[in-house]
């Protein structure tokens, strides 16, 4: 399948026909193999709703750093003229399909003040991708991966969005990390600098011995007490999301490069060592925000119970007022409630419709930039209930904004509930 204009094909089919070729209706392993082959330029994240357009606008386009434009569309990387554009290809084997006519455009009015722009912009975007898996809004919340390389003056480039959660586990097990909302994954070539000034904040003895995830997390408490906090709950738990994972990746460069540097004696045991990182690193992500949210709940003094067992041995996150009350027939229904936290809720939603009898209206609190109208209406259908940081609230279709809960709201009306027991 072709999206496009004739004509732009026809400039960049040269150029474009070797990747296509080689990569055309290739498994997804195959293409992960051959990205590193080779040598593509990558990024990985998951598609938002302002990416996909449930929101309503695609003007803006998907943001990307400046790393990847200097790598695959440098002509672009330019204040020598005012927002500079090139208009590239890109093939997407997942789909079998090729978009021509995208936009790569350097936003750039921050170095012309002549303009007199209120806004001031630096910021690099490709656009133009209406038609494509990259902009069907049921692909919100999917991994995208783009891949791309610029020879001879003209960009090669590459897309892969996520069918399933198959895929999204193997396309992890390559990236060696989860692939978290709102978060920007590059190849090693654009790996960041250490931040020397953050790491000698850190407690000394984290250089020495790994600290576990609630280690960081009572770190950061610490550092941002909810008590002195100003802004809303909902922006208190993004900022403490955001140091956690910088401190855990400043700590991991300085763990493992020193290894990586020595080297190793063996392939099993480069491979040992590399699992071990991987798995540290799943490690913190599956408790990392149940720990955020613990905090903010014990300090609203609301009664919960994280983890009970419920119905065929299922674990809610977390059971409101407590797992003692949810096992006495004796307690009303009503005054149960149940919230189930995940990092990404696309596809995995359906697991908490049956994570506590119960209770008939069941929370998800999750970081998902964006589900689609028709998983929204899924959603409530079966009596789930989403809640999710305002900041991110605009990423969600306007129609259903008023039946999402933010954080601030869910804890107001755990709070209501549990006054009148």
């Amino acid at each position: 399948m072709r999206i496009g204009n004739s004509k732009s094909f026809e400039d960049q089919e040269k150029s474009k026909m070797n990747l296509e070729m080689r990569y055309k209706n290739i498994s997804l392993t195959r293409f992960l193999e051959l990205l590193d082959q080779d040598k593509l330029f990558w990024l990985v994240k998951r598609l938002s709703g302002n990416d996909t357009g449930i929101t309503g606008g695609h003007q803006s386009g998907i943001y990307v750093p400046r790393q990847f434009m200097e790598a695959v569309v440098p002509a672009v990387v330019t204040t020598e003229q005012y927002n500079p554009t090139r208009e590239i290809s890109c093939y997407i084997p997942s789909q079998d399909c090729l978009k021509t006519g995208i936009q790569a455009k350097y936003y750039n009015n921050k170095y012309f003040p002549e303009m007199k722009l209120k806004k001031k912009y630096d910021e690099f975007r490709l656009t133009r991708w209406v038609g494509t898996p990259l902009q069907d809004v049921e692909n919100t919340g999917s991994i995208c991966i783009l891949a791309g390389t610029c020879r001879s003056g003209e960009t090669e480039l590459l897309g892969w969005v996520s069918n399933t959660a198959e895929e999204e586990d193997l396309i992890e097990y390559w990236l060696g990390k989860e692939v978290e909302p709102g978060q920007m994954y590059l190849s090693s070539a654009s790996a960041e600098k250490s931040d020397l000034p953050l790491l000698k904040q850190l407690p000394v003895s984290w250089l020495k011995t790994f600290p576990t995830g609630r280690d960081i997390f009572e770190f950061i408490e610490t550092r941002f007490p909810q008590s002195s906090w100003a802004k809303s709950i909902d922006e208190l738990l993004l900022k403490r999301r955001a140091m956690e994972f910088d401190i855990f990746s400043e700590v991991e460069r300085h763990d493992v490069m020193p290894n990586i540097k020595d080297g190793f004696t063996s392939v099993d045991e480069f491979i040992k060592y590399a699992n071990s990182v991987a798995n540290r690193r799943k490690s913190r992500a599956g408790t990392s925000l149940e720990l955020h949210l613990e905090s903010i709940f014990r300090y609203e003094q609301l009664k919960f119970e994280a983890q009970v067992i419920t119905e065929q041995n299922k674990k809610p996150d977390f059971i409101f007022p407590s797992g003692k009350d949810y096992h006495n027939p004796a307690f009303p229904s009503a005054k149960l409630h149940m919230l189930a936290s995940k990092t990404c809720c696309k596809d995995r939603w359906r697991q908490v419709i049956s994570e506590a009898d119960r209770i008939e209206k069941k929370h998800l609190f999750t970081l998902q930039q964006g589900v689609s109208s028709n998983q929204l209406a899924e959603m409530y259908q079966h009596g789930i209930i989403l809640v999710v940081p305002q900041p991110i609230m605009s990423s969600f279709p306007e129609d259903y904004r008023t039946k999402i809960m933010n954080l601030t709201n869910f804890v107001d009306f755990i709070k209501e509930s549990q006054q009148a027991v």
